[in-house]
C-alpha cells in the first residue's frame, strides 16, 4: 500500500515490490516538440493540444505505417547515433488507427469493452474513451459504469491502446511524448503522477518469462518510475527506480515530458526527457514485445475525469554499416 492507500498495479499481475528507491538526480530536463517530418518544435501549452501547419498535417498523415528501406529520419531524444524509424504513430487521424492499435486489453476484436490488465484496477477499457483530436491520442478516465464483452462490472471506464495484434519488435528505441495529467488543480499547469496509473510500458506474450519492460508508471503518489519484471510465476523478479527530479513533483513547467527506452541485447537503458535515469542488465529480455499505453484506476483513490496526452510514440533501429 502506497501513496494514500493506492495499491501498486506492477503490471500484468499483483507482484512484490521491485522497485530500488536509490536517488538518481537529473540535472536538466525539457519538453521537445515533433521534430519529425518537418513539424515544429515549440511545446504547445499543456492545456491545448499540439498543432501543425496544414501542409505538415498533409504529409503527416501520408507517411507509412512502416519505414522505407533505407529511410533516414531524426533519432531518439538526446541519443546520439544513426537511426532508421522502424514505426511510428503521429497521430495525425481523426481517431485510432486500428492498423497500429488496438483500444482494448487483448481481447479478440476492436470494439470489445476488456477487462482491465491486473486485478489492482477498478475500470474497464473502453474503446469510445480513447480519442485523436488535433493531432494528440487522448485516453480518457471517468465515474462511468461499464460492463465488458465477458460480463464483468465496473464503477469506473478508462482508455488503453495496445499494439499486441498489429506490432511487436525485439530491440530497438522507443519514445514517446506525454502529457500527464494534474491530480489536482493545484499542480497544474506542470502535470502530476497519480493517483491513477498512467503507463508507458512494453510487454511479452507470456508473463513475466518473456519480460516487461515500464518505461514509465505512475506508483507511489506523484512518483514517475521505471521498472523491468521477469523471472517465472513461481519466482517473479524485478527491478527498478524512482528517479530523484520526478518524486512528487513534475519537473520542468510545460506538463509535457519524453519518456523513452534503449533496448539492445543484455541492456536496456531509460531515458526522461532525454536524460539517462535507469539501466537495467540483468536477465534482458530477447522476445518480440509489444507497446502498451494506459491511463488506469487502481487502489483506494481516484481522480476522474482525467485525461493522458500521447503527441506521438516512435520506434527506431539503429542503422548498421556497409560491412558489419
Amino acid at each position: 500500500m502506497v501513496g494514500g492507500g493506492r495499491v501498486r498495479p506492477r503490471g500484468l499481475l499483483t507482484r512484490p515490490v521491485a522497485a530500488l528507491l536509490a536517488a538518481m538526480v537529473i540535472t536538466m530536463a525539457c519538453s521537445c516538440g515533433k521534430p519529425l517530418d518537418g513539424r515544429s518544435s515549440v511545446v504547445p501549452a499543456p492545456t491545448t493540444a499540439p498543432t501543425a501547419s496544414a501542409s505538415s498535417a498533409a504529409k503527416a498523415s501520408s507517411v507509412p505505417l512502416r519505414r522505407k528501406p533505407g529511410e533516414k529520419a531524426a533519432g531518439p531524444l538526446g541519443v546520439a547515433g544513426e537511426w532508421a524509424l522502424d514505426w511510428r504513430d503521429e497521430f495525425s487521424g481523426s481517431s485510432v488507427n486500428l492498423k497500429r492499435w488496438r483500444s482494448n486489453w487483448l481481447t479478440d476484436y476492436d470494439t470489445a469493452i476488456s477487462t482491465p490488465i491486473n486485478d489492482a484496477e477498478h475500470a474497464c477499457y473502453d474503446p469510445a474513451n480513447a480519442t485523436v483530436k488535433k493531432g494528440v491520442l487522448l485516453l480518457k478516465a471517468e465515474k462511468r459504469r461499464c460492463r465488458t464483452h465477458d460480463g464483468k462490472r465496473y464503477g469506473y471506464t478508462s482508455a488503453i491502446v495496445e499494439s499486441a495484434h498489429d506490432y511487436q519488435f525485439t530491440y530497438g528505441f522507443v519514445e514517446a511524448r506525454i502529457y500527464l495529467p494534474p491530480s489536482d488543480g493545484s499542480l497544474a499547469p506542470k502535470g502530476s503522477c497519480g493517483p491513477n496509473w498512467a503507463v508507458f510500458m512494453l510487454n511479452g506474450r507470456r508473463h513475466p518469462q518473456h519480460g516487461e519492460i515500464d518505461i514509465m508508471e505512475c506508483l507511489s503518489g506523484n512518483d514517475v518510475s521505471w521498472h523491468y519484471h521477469y523471472g517465472s510465476n513461481a519466482a517473479p523478479k524485478g527491478n527498478g527506480d524512482y528517479p530523484e527530479a520526478w518524486r512528487a513533483d513534475m519537473p520542468g513547467s510545460s506538463g509535457w515530458h519524453t519518456f523513452g527506452v534503449d533496448w539492445k541485447p543484455g541492456r536496456l537503458v531509460f531515458y526522461y526527457d532525454g536524460i539517462q535515469v535507469g539501466v537495467q542488465e540483468s536477465s534482458v529480455t530477447s522476445k518480440p514485445h509489444y507497446i502498451v499505453v494506459a491511463l488506469a484506476i487502481s487502489g483506494s483513490t481516484a481522480a476522474t475525469p482525467q485525461t493522458m496526452k500521447v503527441d506521438y510514440l516512435r520506434v527506431w533501429k539503429r542503422e548498421r554499416k556497409s560491412g558489419t
